[in-house]
């Protein structure tokens, strides 16, 4: 056919009347082949063929009697389904097969001169078709329905594909505006559908710039579609079907892109479409609910890698469904096109006046529409005032200061609403960055305003949220050239101890505040620690009131855990005066023959000087002096008459004064203010409590020990509330009173022997709380006993007697009575007892008198009564000649001494 078409001859005797029927059995075949098979080879020879004989039929009143069943048959290979797959190269050629064909057929030229009515001398012939205007008319409803289907392949993932059909969508607006004016509105969705596929760099979106500049009737068509869209926005995003919602958005932002060059007009009803569709996604299956919530104390760890985080760029706002976040980000897309256009800061303006609306989603929708927009016009779109003061007012910049102010608003809300959704605080935080990177070093002076709010939503338990607040923190720190997020913190700690200070004065319990001042002690140590002197009292007057919320409680109390923490690391807390002794407990010296012989004699030199004394008296006749002694004293050579060297004697020079202490750092008055104020606290009727407040003394005790003239107060202050712990029911609040008393002894020595005496009473019960009676074994067997001893008699015992009750010891005895040994050992260590109460404290110890770290600290306070005591315990194991206790510690042997000598039987 192509040989033959190529001749004006051969033409001719293609369409002559006698090769009609041949040419149509061969046009059957061919398109049955196209349609019928599955072989991509057999259609792709078949669509070669089919052109061919296209382009060899010369007659246009003949090819249009092929019109019908040519174009039945590609709508059938272009209409995607799943049974029917060509290659894409099939489909490219058929595109292009059906746009040729009308272009031939149908275009505006081709169609302009035809009749109304089809002309007689034809009407007679069936090989042929009479064009006429009825003939158009009813080609092109079907062409239409054609259409429809093929318009379908604008989402191809082959470029090849989109690019054919662009050709035919040009080809019906260029060149069948007029003849197929029922198809330019497809195909007009279809071009703008076909553009952005690959972003700026698209090729057809390209062209259609190019077509656009050049076309001005298509313009105007693409003008009206727009229009249209726009107006109808609103009610596609009400509707349940993603990819009609999709597609519309699409198809404004594309058309938005391609007008850039030659901004349209918008009117105001882009404004109201805008914030209406989004509203609607927003309120599509409660968009709004909270996302994600994790454990409010998750910001005391991420505070600690605050310094490390390094991110600038906000993650977008995620919604409940997967779908809606696509939604979101074709209406990012959007925004940004609209950025570029004129009219974009009349649109942001009536955005930001609809901020008031009572709905939820309607402000949440001009918000995000409005925060968004300003990011992008600032971006794409700058003006002349951004870079010259004109000394006129920027519409852009007084409407990012109504922003800031709204965003200022949400964020120090005293009491925020409880029906506010998170975006609203996230979108708060962006609108404050963005101020921050207008202001750049500016934005400092308003840091006393912002940062707070910023940290505050840190402790948030939606993590969304958080991770707003923390790129909020970067931007910041960057654009008003702090290093890092932390310097930002540290540099402007006093802003941040101001708000929380008031937080807590107005009895704010939210989570958020005691969280923050954590994180800042953490980031900035004990340099923080002397502005916090106020906040102390707040913090236990919020555990007063609400001891009763455990959650609460905890969180106060890793507040003050963590200003004692970072406190008792202050450098200054270790520097002491030189010489300054700790108060101690010296060993017991041994008294020897040496020792009684300077008694005596002592004792004698004393009685000879009174005896010589009385005699002097008595000779001198004057039983009572009556003048001064001063009179009889001998005056001194060359100073006989001086009155000054009289004064002199009458008032000996003062000893000389010692050197003070050097003052304690502020560091020091808040741990001593903490410690104190826990005195009013551990008689709470919550046991956790009161634990929470014995550990918190654990950790201030050595560090205030150091300063013995504030310490010892305290200890006189806190000892009437401590003592009665040794009585608390919970087993776990008496080891830690008896562990604050160990402490006590250790560093504060015979300050604490009185205290000690007094107390003593209470040691012993808790000594007799920790026995427990056996009665499968000797009764006499204490569970103080059984708890020391049962680890040795594992290794020695049968099988059977692993079952014995005293080897099974319960938790809370168990930890009392360790805690008890080291309270024991330390009293004997560091105060001086009573020979009575040294003899109790072994009888108490006696299960542990083995242990090394037992023996070395009763030996320090009398080592005799030490190894007596394990004596006996030898003679009652073994009666050897060596000495060994019962658990196998080693005393030593029996003195032998010399013939003759005897001792005393013990």
């Amino acid at each position: 056919m192509t040989e033959t078409s190529r001749t004006s001859q051969g033409r001719q005797a293609v369409t002559a009347t006698a090769n009609i029927p041949a040419l149509g059995e061969a046009m059957l075949v061919v398109l049955d082949s196209l349609t019928d098979t599955n072989a991509n080879n057999v259609k792709r020879q078949a669509v070669s063929a089919l052109d061919g004989i296209l382009a060899a039929i010369n007659d246009d009143d003949a090819l249009a009697s092929f019109l019908p069943r040519v174009v039945s048959s590609l709508t059938k290979i272009l209409t995607p389904s799943s049974s029917n797959r060509p290659s894409f190269r099939v489909v490219e050629q058929a595109l292009g097969i059906l746009t040729s064909l009308i272009t031939r057929l149908l275009s505006d030229g081709k169609t302009k001169d035809l009749p109304d009515k089809a002309s007689l001398g034809q009407s007679g012939d069936s090989t042929k078709v009479s064009r006429s205007t009825s003939w158009l008319q009813a080609t092109a409803s079907q062409i239409k329905i054609a259409l429809a289907n093929v318009f379908k392949l604008r989402d191809h993932d082959k470029p090849e594909v989109r690019q054919a059909l662009l050709s035919l969508c040009l080809c019906i607006l260029q060149d069948c505006r007029t003849s197929l004016s029922p198809c330019t509105s497809m195909a007009t969705e279809t071009i703008i559908g076909l553009a952005g596929h690959q972003g700026s760099s698209d090729s057809i979106e390209a062209q259609l710039k190019a077509i656009l500049s050049a076309n001005q009737n298509l313009s105007d068509v693409l003008r009206e579609s727009l229009h249209g869209w726009i107006v109808a926005l609103p009610r596609v995003m009400q509707s349940r079907d993603d990819r009609s919602r999709h597609r519309i958005i699409h198809q404004i932002s594309v058309s938005l892109r391609l007008f850039e060059e030659d901004p349209t007009i918008l009117d105001e009803r882009l404004a109201d479409s805008l914030r209406d569709g989004l509203s609607a996604v927003f309120a599509d299956a409660n968009g709004l609910e909270e996302l994600d919530k994790s454990t409010p104390n998750a910001i005391t760890d991420r505070a600690l890698t605050l310094t490390s985080t390094k991110s600038s760029t906000f993650s977008p706002i995620a919604l409940q469904f997967k779908g809606q976040d696509h939604m979101m980000a074709e209406f990012r897309v959007l925004v940004r096109e609209l950025a570029r256009s004129n009219s974009a800061l009349t649109v942001a303006e009536a955005l930001t006046g609809s901020m008031g609306s009572r709905f939820v989603e309607t402000r949440l929708a001009s918000f995000w529409l409005s925060v968004n927009l300003v990011r992008d016009i600032t971006v794409t779109n700058p003006s002349v005032d951004d870079f010259m003061d004109r000394g006129m007012p920027n519409p852009r910049e007084e409407l990012l200061d109504d922003l800031y102010s709204h965003s200022l608003e949400l964020l120090n809300q005293r009491e925020p609403v409880a029906d506010t959704p998170w975006y609203f605080f996230a979108l708060a935080l962006e609108t404050v960055a963005l101020q921050a990177k207008r202001y750049r070093t500016d934005f400092r002076g308003e840091l006393s305003e912002v940062l707070y709010p910023v940290l505050h939503h840190l402790g948030s338990s939606n993590t969304a949220l958080r991770a707003h607040a923390l790129t909020c923190l970067n931007i910041i720190a960057e654009a008003s050239e702090y290093p890092d997020a932390g310097e930002l913190v540290v540099a402007n700690v006093d802003y941040i101890v101001n708000a929380v200070g008031l937080k807590l004065a107005y009895g704010d319990v939210s989570p958020q505040a005691p969280q923050v001042l954590l994180m800042m002690m953490r980031l900035c140590g004990p340099t923080l620690l002397p502005y916090l002197d106020d906040l102390v009292d707040s913090i236990f007057d919020s555990l007063e009131r609400y001891h009763g919320y455990p959650k609460l409680a905890e969180l106060l109390f890793s507040v003050l855990k963590g200003m004692t923490e970072e406190g008792v690391k202050a450098p200054q807390l270790a520097l002491t005066a030189d010489g300054e002794e700790k108060h101690g407990h010296h060993q017991k010296k041994a008294v020897t023959m040496n020792d009684v012989i300077e008694a005596l004699k002592k004792i004698d030199a004393d009685t000879r000087k009174r005896d010589e004394e009385d005699k002097e008296q008595h000779a001198s006749g004057e039983p009572f002096p009556q003048h001064p002694w001063a009179d009889e004293k001998p005056p001194s050579n060359g100073a006989q008459n001086d009155p000054v060297n009289e004064e002199e004697d009458d008032h000996p020079p003062a000893p000389p004064t010692e050197e003070s202490p050097p003052p304690a750092p502020r560091t020091f008055t808040i741990l001593l203010k903490i410690s104190s104020l826990t005195q009013h606290y551990l008689t709470t009727a919550s046991p956790h409590l009161r634990n929470s407040l014995l550990s918190l003394l654990r950790t201030t005790i050595p560090a205030l020990a150091q300063h013995e003239n504030s310490f010892l107060p305290l200890i006189h202050t806190l000892w009437p509330v401590l003592l009665p712990r040794l009585q608390d029911p919970e087993a776990y609040v008496v080891s830690s009173a008896l562990t604050i008393i160990t402490l006590l002894c250790e560093h504060a020595g015979d300050f604490m022997r009185t205290r000690i005496e007094d107390a003593w009473h209470s040691i012993t019960r808790v000594y007799t709380r920790t026995k427990q009676p056996d009665n499968t074994a000797s009764p006499s067997l204490h569970m103080s006993a059984a708890l020391e001893t049962s680890m040795a008699k594992l290794s020695t015992t049968s099988t059977t007697d692993l079952n014995r009750p005293e080897l099974y010891i319960d938790a809370p005895t168990r930890m009392i009575w360790t805690s008890l040994v080291a309270c024991l050992c330390s009293i004997a260590r560091h105060v001086t007892l009573r020979d009575d109460r040294f003899e109790h404290v072994l009888d108490m110890l006696d299960p542990v008198l083995a242990r090394a770290d037992v023996s070395e600290a009763l030996a320090h306070a009398n080592a005799d009564a030490l190894w007596l005591r394990l004596y006996k315990r030898s003679k009652r194991g073994d009666g050897g000649g060596k000495a060994v206790g019962s658990d196998g510690f080693f005393v030593g042997r029996v003195p032998g001494g010399k013939p003759g000598w005897r001792f005393v039987c013990v």
